[in-house]
Formats: structure tokens, sequence, C-alpha cells
């Protein structure tokens, strides 16, 4: 990975974290206050040694053990309220992240993600996310401790020993040099690793979702080779990065052993008079004892850079995914420059050679041309591949088109998707419940009129069902071995289109693959002009329904046929 991609990515992980920069400035400072206690700790502790050895400062050993139990226990207590600080400014960061990243990926006009499986877009939201949780948890902080706390020790020493304080800068730059090359390589292949991480999740997770299709066509063997080919790859990726690590590790003990040794060395000759500078006084056993505890804690940082430069790679690894999808454009320009509709009360649709073609040029459906009414109820008929979704595609904004689409003499083009999905209801195809239980599949708002919703969901037939269950209305989906039929789901997801207020609504085949008892739960509610006041269907069951006011035949991307009610009366 390039340095300036790198320094990007950094600097994109740092600023989502801004909204929340007083928490992280507070536990800085708590962290600072550590660092000045942890130093008094250890000049009790050499005193307290001291006692031992001289009579005269026995009689404060008492003192100043009191005094290192309570930098202990402030010390214990601090760390406990920082790392629980830093837990939580973490999560609030990871939650902000994630819900960029599933406000991205539910845009309904997003129609890259379909190229996309669903299990790689769910370890981009869960594994790459969870990730980024050392990254503001531990690396921010330690990395702030570990510029911080160095530089006062190194303070410390050099007013007792200058020549120490010389050879710690030294090692240390040495040290970080070694850790800034092993960080480079590792970037690359943390990318690398969580990448084929990505895959795995989806390759398990489609090919549990086309269990029975592996098993109706024997495609077992081939399936778990696949599977395991990267499962091979990434653990060689994980082999090498404990390498690394490994590699690291060695080598920061080596310098920290390096550096101990050669101050032990110094003192020793201190002691015999064979040595006479580097201080400016006398070093005593004092003096060298605590010294040797600062220099261990320095170095006890330092060794964390590996770690933190670990981190760090495996955060810019995720982070690049995590980017790359928030950062993508829609293939919609952006919508804070169209014009927004507002508590429509009429609506009027009008499409003029209508045209909508495939990536290669090949016409879809079109050209079209059509009005389209508030109070009209249109049913849209037709073999399949004639084009009926893609027209529903087309009004979701989905596609792009030819031609001219105006809504209320607005082209379509320039409207706010955003807004328009806030004045229309759509059922789809294979509609899914997304809420954890039923209640919360079926309200969305916060104020609605209750007693709309009571009609809606006893006239459709969910009261029937719902009777049945443990808890109701508030029964959790696919717990407790509560799973609901198809009619079940189609009932809920018509009822929760119906609940929305709406302008327009798109139904697109709301009563296929049901059973006879919830077709005629659904027919019902459509018939009742006080719900299903305008709205587009699309059906191949067009003998069971009977609330239309015009039927649009289509063939090959055309409408061929209307049929008006005078001609449905006859």
């Amino acid at each position: 990975m390039k340095e300036f991609k790198e320094k990007k990515i950094i600097d994109w992980l740092i600023k989502q974290s801004t909204f929340i920069k007083y928490k992280i400035q507070f536990s800085f400072l708590l962290s600072i206050i550590n660092i000045i206690l942890l130093i008094i700790q250890n000049w009790l502790l050499t005193r307290q040694i001291e006692s031992f050895f001289l009579p005269k400062n026995k009689n404060k050993f008492f003192t100043y053990y009191v005094t290192l139990f309570l930098c202990f226990i402030i010390r214990s207590l601090l760390k406990i309220i920082i790392n629980k600080i830093n837990y939580n400014y973490s999560q609030i960061i990871k939650n902000s992240i994630r819900k960029k990243i599933l406000d991205k990926i539910t845009q309904k006009y997003y129609e890259q993600l379909k190229k996309k499986n669903l299990g790689i877009n769910l370890s981009l939201i869960i594994d790459q996310i969870e990730c980024l949780q050392d990254f503001y948890s531990i690396y921010i902080p330690q990395i702030f401790l570990s510029k911080i706390l160095p530089f006062i020790i190194l303070i410390t020493v050099f007013f007792i020993s200058w020549i120490v304080s010389i050879l710690l800068i030294i090692i240390s730059i040495f040290t970080i040099i070694f850790i800034i090359l092993i960080g480079s390589k590792t970037s690359e292949k943390n990318k690398k690793n969580l990448k084929i991480l990505s895959i795995i999740n989806g390759l398990f997770l489609d090919r549990l979702r086309g269990i029975e299709t592996i098993r109706l066509f024997n495609l077992k063997k081939i399936e778990i080779s696949k599977i395991s080919i990267y499962i091979e790859k990434f653990r060689k990726k994980n082999i090498e990065i404990l390498k690394i690590i490994f590699l690291t590790s060695v080598v920061l003990e080596f310098f920290s052993a390096f550096a101990m040794a050669f101050i032990a060395m110094y003192f020793s000759f201190m002691y015999l008079n064979i040595i006479h500078f580097g201080s400016y006084s006398n070093i005593t056993i004092l003096k060298s004892f605590f010294i040797l505890i600062l220099v261990s804690e320095y170095f006890q940082y330092f060794n964390n850079l590996g770690v933190l430069y670990h981190i760090k790679s495996k955060a810019i690894g995720a982070a690049d995914a995590i980017i790359k999808i928030i950062k993508k454009n829609n293939i919609n320009n952006d919508n804070k420059n169209k014009y927004k509709l507002f508590n429509l009360k009429k609506l009027k649709i009008k499409a003029q050679n209508l045209i909508v073609r495939n990536s290669i040029g090949k016409i879809l459906i079109g050209p079209l041309s059509f009005n389209f009414f508030s109070g009209q109820n249109i049913v849209i008929n037709g073999p399949s591949g004639c084009g009926k979704t893609t027209l529903f595609n087309v009004l979701l904004g989905k596609v792009s088109y030819e031609g001219s689409l105006k809504i209320n003499n607005l082209e379509f083009k320039k409207i706010n998707l955003d807004n328009w999905y806030k004045q229309i209801s759509f059922v789809s195809q294979n509609p899914e419940l997304p809420a954890i239980n039923i209640k919360k599949n079926l309200f969305f708002k916060k104020e609605l009129n209750i007693n709309k919703i009571k009609n809606i969901i006893y006239k459709i037939g969910i009261l029937e069902f719902l009777k049945k269950l443990p808890n109701g209305i508030n029964t959790i989906i696919n717990n407790q071995n509560i799973c609901l039929s198809v009619g079940q789901i189609q009932k809920i997801v018509i009822a929760r289109a119906l609940i929305k207020d709406h302008i327009l609504l798109l139904l697109d085949e709301p009563i296929a693959n049901i059973d006879i008892k919830s077709q005629y739960d659904i027919m019902k509610i459509m018939q009742d002009s006080s719900f299903i006041k305008t709205s587009l269907t699309i059906t191949h069951k067009i003998y069971k329904i009977d609330y239309y006011d015009e039927i649009w035949y289509m063939d090959k991307g055309k409408i061929t046929k209307k049929i008006y009610p005078q001609i449905k009366n006859e």
C-alpha cells in the first residue's frame, strides 16, 4: 500500500472520531495523570527499597508503604475508568461507521450492490467494522501514551544522568525505524487477509442459502473444494502475519534487553569508580534503581508500538474496503441538488417515449407513452420478461431511462429520490422482514394512526395468526422455532405498505406463491377503496383481481393493449 494512500486512510479513521473528541481528550487527560502517578509510584518504590538498606530511613518505611499503596489503588481505578471510556467511545464510532455503510447499501438506487453477494456485504458490516474496535480503543490512546510517557521519562532520566537519556534516544530511533519498516509490510498483508476473509464469509452464507440446490444436484465436493482453497489462502496469510508479529516482538525485546544491560554495566562501572562522567553527581543505589525501573517502563511502551503497528495495519486493511463503499458514487446524481416533493395531495405521472436499455444498449422496454393520475388503480399483465418489473424499477429510480418521465410536471431525473420514497409504498416480489419482531416490521414511525393500524391488521387477517404466537405482535421472528409462512409474511408486508402514508402504492405480484386463504385475505383488503386509492399492480393472476380501473397488457417491452372498466364489465 502506498504511503500517501495509507495516510489518507488513517486521516479518514481519525476524522470519524471528531464528533466525540471531548471523550477522547478526557481519556488522554486521565492517562497523563496516570503517567505522573506512575513516576511518583516508582520513586516511592525505590525509596522504600532504600529504606531496607539505610537505617536512617527505616522510620519512614510505613509512610512510603501507605503512599505507594494509595498510588497503586488510584492508578488501578484510573486504568479501569480509562478502559471503560475508550471502549465506550470506540463502540460509538463503530456504530456511526456501520450506520454510514447501512445507509449506503440500503439506498434503493444503489444498483452496483447487486453485483456483490450478501455474504461479502455482511462481512463488511460485521467483521471489518469489528477490526476497527482495537484501533479506537487501543491504538489511539496507546499511541498518545507512547509519545507522552517516553518523553516524560526521558526528561526525568536526563536530570539524573544525561548519558542514559542519550542512549535511550539512540535506541529509540533504531526501534522506530524498524517498526515503520515492519508496519509498511504488514498493511498490505492485512488488507489481503481481510479480503480473503470477506470472500470466505460470502461463500459460506451464499452456500447456506442455496444448500437445497447443492444437495439436489450433488455439488457438495465442488463447493467444499472452492471454500477449502480460500481457507488455505487465509491460513497462509495468517501465518505470514503471525511470523511478522513474532519477529517484531523478538527484535524489540532485543533492543530493550541491550539497553538495560548497557545501563546496568554503566552503573557498575560508576560504582567501581572506573567511569566518572554521564551524570551531574554520584549515582546512588536509589537513583540507579529508579532509572532502571523507568527504563523498563520506557521500553514497555516501545514494545507496545509493535503491537500497535499491527493493530493499525489491520484497521487500514478493513477501512480500505469500507471507504470504497462509502465514497462510491451512486448511479444517480447527488440528491442534495434535486427537487423535493412535499405533502403531495394529487399525483400525475406522464411518460413520453420512455425507453430503458441494458448495459449493451439493447432496449428492455419502450418506447412507452402513458398518463397516470391520482385515484387510478391499474393492473399490469403480460408474460415473464416483458418489462413489467423494469417499469417499476424506473419509478423506483433503480435504472436510468431515455425520453421523458414526469411526476407532477417535474422530470423524474431531477427529483430527490429519498424524498420520493417517503411519498410512496412498495411491495416487491420477494419481500423480507428486516426487524427483530412483527411489531417493528409493521411500524417504522412513532406517530401513527392507531385506529387505522388496527383496522388494517384485522381486515388482512394478521390478528388471526398473532393469537397463535407466544407473544403476539411482539413475537421475535426466527426465534423459539417461530417461522412465518410465505402467506403470513406477505400479509405483514402488504399491511406495512398500507400503514405507511403514501400517494402511490406499487405492488409486484402481491398474491403470487401464497396459499388460497392468504390470497383471499389480501384481495379482501385491496378491494377496500379506503386503503387502495392509487396503485400500480403487477400480476399474472389477473382473474383474481377486480379492484382495477385499467389493465395494461405488456409484451416485448411495450404496452400492447389497454382494457377499461366498461370493457371489463361486459
